[in-house]
């Protein structure tokens, strides 16, 4: 979802299920559990820039997927491991949609990883256009 124009992670979370329940990817009430595991475990990275990772379990998951997200304007997320004291502020967001758990924590581990690359977000933040951003996500994740 390439320069996406939400104004808070709440609307991201509606858009975002919508997107995926149009394609048969997961089912409605993933927006609820995304909005519920964001509450209770944030998902900021404080990475350079600064990345999201909203997921829930496989429950609502049709199929196994990482949507990546450029937004417009950055998001208010708090950070990860926090207790919520600490405030990011991403425009990159990678939603985790994955049927198996153990899948769910290795593709978790891999986005965390790749978060850690300055250049690689650097570079997805600098897209020209969808395809490249689509294309530069499927090369590294």
């Amino acid at each position: 979802m390439y320069q996406t124009n939400f104004q808070t992670k709440e609307e991201l979370f509606q858009g975002v299920t919508k997107f995926l329940v149009d394609k048969d990817w997961a089912t409605m009430e993933f927006e609820a559990a995304l909005r519920e595991r964001e509450e209770r475990f944030p998902t900021g990275l404080p990475s350079d820039p600064p990345v999201a990772i909203p997921h829930s379990d496989g429950t609502y998951a049709k199929e196994d997927v990482i949507v990546g997200i450029l937004n417009e304007q950055p998001l208010e997320f708090y950070q990860m491991g926090t207790n919520k004291t600490t405030l990011l502020t991403p425009r990159i967001i990678f939603v985790l949609l994955v049927r198996d758990k153990v899948t769910h924590l290795d593709q978790l581990q891999r986005i965390i990883e790749k978060a850690k690359n300055h250049e690689f977000l650097t570079r997805l933040q600098a897209a020209s256009d969808e395809a490249q951003f689509k294309a530069m996500i499927q090369e590294e994740l």
